[in-house]
């Protein structure tokens, strides 16, 4: 493996971009974990306790950005996040539960996952050993999100099939606008797409799509991603 110059200008402007999204994705996820525990009064403390992880996930990554010397990019990570935010907000007020799960419990800790995966190999000494941590913790959230899913797949099965359609195209989106950050780092971003895809589909599977299905929806954000 190449030797990474943490400090040179076009790592530090590409790990800007990365870290902005990286801390806004955490701080959306305590937001929706503490709106999850609003809305499922049984899981209360269990989604409180995964809201407390992920806040502190975002001002562990903000550690990172200041151990270089670097500011996250804030606003344009803001603006990327909007619409799956916006999305999640608005169907939990709508009174659906299913989409805001898909959304936060699936879609964004699949995403972290795949994302952390990738860049631990790369990562400087101190990102490293938060970032193991912190992948640790996204499975508990994903397996939460897995459990509550399957237990009401029956009834919600087309509901979730047709949430990851639409929700898959909002995320890569992300992806596709941090593609060139992420090679900058030393990260290939079709690899972050294969460990997303991978888990992603064991995910569907797990919850309770047939494999050829749950093939299929990974299928169409590869095809997304990559276009």
């Amino acid at each position: 493996m190449k030797t990474i110059n943490y400090y040179s200008s076009a790592y530090r402007t590409a790990f800007s971009h990365i870290n902005g999204v990286v801390i806004m994705g955490e701080t959306h996820a305590a937001q929706h974990f503490q709106k999850l525990a609003k809305a499922i009064h049984q899981d209360h403390d269990e989604l409180m306790a995964l809201a407390a992880m992920e806040a502190r996930h975002a001002r562990d990554f903000v550690g990172c950005g200041r151990e270089l010397g670097i500011t996250a990019a804030i606003p344009m990570a803001r603006r990327l996040f909007q619409p799956l935010h916006s999305h999640f907000c608005t169907a939990l007020k709508g009174g659906c539960l299913v989409r805001p799960m898909v959304i936060q419990g699936l879609i964004i800790e699949c995403f972290a996952i795949a994302a952390y995966h990738c860049y631990l190999p790369v990562a400087d000494p101190y990102a490293k050993k938060i970032t193991a941590k912190v992948i640790d913790d996204e499975h508990l959230h994903l397996n939460y999100a897995e459990r509550w899913l399957k237990a009401n797949f029956a009834e919600q099965q087309e509901v979730i099939a047709e949430c990851c359609r639409t929700e898959l195209a909002t995320t890569m989106t992300i992806l596709k606008e941090l593609w060139q950050h992420l090679v900058a780092i030393g990260i290939d971003p079709v690899e972050v797409v294969a460990e997303f895809v991978s888990l992603f589909n064991d995910t569907l599977i797990a919850i309770g799509f047939h494999q050829n299905r749950a093939r299929a929806i990974g299928a169409a954000a590869i095809a997304r991603a990559l276009a």
